[in-house]
């Protein structure tokens, strides 16, 4: 583990100790995955008031994390022992955070930037924008662990059009999607022209498509699979699925996979369609198989502060550690647990070997 972040994980898991119940983290017996808990282990602590909100993995193995408390990218070594290096940073008078990271093709990631948002998740000031990270021109000595050569980083586009963009994914070399959780709809947007555009609006991904929805925040992680189209309902509790074309244009209707996963946020599949799901304000992960459709709770609690805001997973890339789920936390930032405790974001992992 890094040395400086050693006191703030010792902290963050005495507290996790003395905050959840005894039979914390034991899952609930809906399907096969419920048969134990899951081992979470914290990699690396940002410190109070911090927020992780999402994540990739280069080739190389090492970690992007962007956070949402401020407006950053960081590279995070999978095996604790490097410090983190910031790899961009924007003026915190100009956007609020960080959200979706997506590779397109070799180490060529976009990022989202946010505008200014209120409790509610409706934009105050500023403007949502996208930006481009190449990390080909990145590179640390390996004598010293500093910065050699920076990343290039430049802005796509301003998406003036939208209110609180949150999850990105890549459809194409040229092609990205990106989710507006506030008006629910999914860009697809052109990395070679920045010309962007609604590609797929459907109601299952309004947060106002049940009664008196509990937060503001409709469609959140977007994910593609076999043809389809995948995202997760924060307020709605869902994840749904729709077939699409390969420019991202809907065919057919829209369908739920699983209505039982409470405050939904970003999620990941693994190789062989095992779907994990991150549940932020509910402080917990759930798993659900190919073929069904109840998700089964296997790590977090919202009584615990193991992975407190849990907010969206990717796998490692290498071959010890391919089955390794990396987790980003919010701390529980969003939703104190209790409605009063809130601890040091983390990047977390979990070994996936027995799903």
């Amino acid at each position: 583990m890094a040395p400086l972040l050693s006191l703030a994980f010792a902290a963050c898991s005495l507290l996790s100790t003395a905050f959840a119940l005894p039979h914390d983290n034991v899952p609930v017996a809906r399907s096969k995955a419920a048969s134990s808990a899951v081992g979470v282990n914290v990699l690396y602590s940002f410190g109070n008031g911090t927020w992780a909100e999402n994540l990739a993995v280069r080739a190389n193995g090492q970690i992007l994390v962007s956070r949402l408390d401020t407006p950053e990218v960081l590279q995070l070594d999978p095996k604790g022992i490097k410090e983190p290096i910031t790899i961009a940073s924007w003026n915190s008078s100009t956007y609020m955070g960080c959200l979706g990271i997506s590779e397109t093709t070799s180490d060529l990631f976009y990022v989202v930037t946010s505008g200014f948002v209120d409790d509610d998740f409706v934009l105050t000031s500023g403007v949502n924008s996208i930006w481009k990270i190449d990390m080909s021109t990145f590179s640390v000595s390996e004598h010293t662990g500093k910065v050699v050569s920076n990343a290039t980083v430049s802005k796509l586009v301003d998406v003036t059009t939208s209110d609180f963009l949150n999850g990105l994914t890549t459809l194409s070399d040229d092609l990205i999607l990106v989710a507006d959780a506030y008006n629910g709809w999914v860009y697809r947007v052109n990395t070679s022209t920045g010309a962007y555009s609604v590609a797929v609006s459907e109601e299952s991904m309004k947060f106002d498509s049940i009664p008196n929805p509990p937060t503001n925040i409709g469609v959140n992680g977007i994910k593609l699979l076999d043809g389809y189209l995948y995202w997760s309902n924060t307020a709605v509790g869902t994840l749904n699925r729709i077939r699409i074309t390969a420019k991202g244009a809907p065919i057919g209707k829209a369908e739920v996979v699983t209505s039982n996963v409470p405050k939904a946020d970003d999620f990941i599949f693994k190789s062989d369609g095992v779907a994990f799901i991150a549940q932020n304000q509910m402080d917990e992960l759930s798993v659900l198989y190919p073929g069904q459709s109840e998700a089964a709770v296997i790590a977090g609690s919202n009584i615990s502060t193991i992975l407190a805001g849990v907010s969206a997973g990717k796998f490692g890339r290498l071959a010890d550690d391919e089955h390794i789920l990396y987790l980003t936390t919010s701390g529980a930032e969003g939703k104190p647990i209790n409605g009063t405790v809130t601890v040091p974001a983390t990047l977390s992992w979990i070994d996936t070997s027995a799903f």
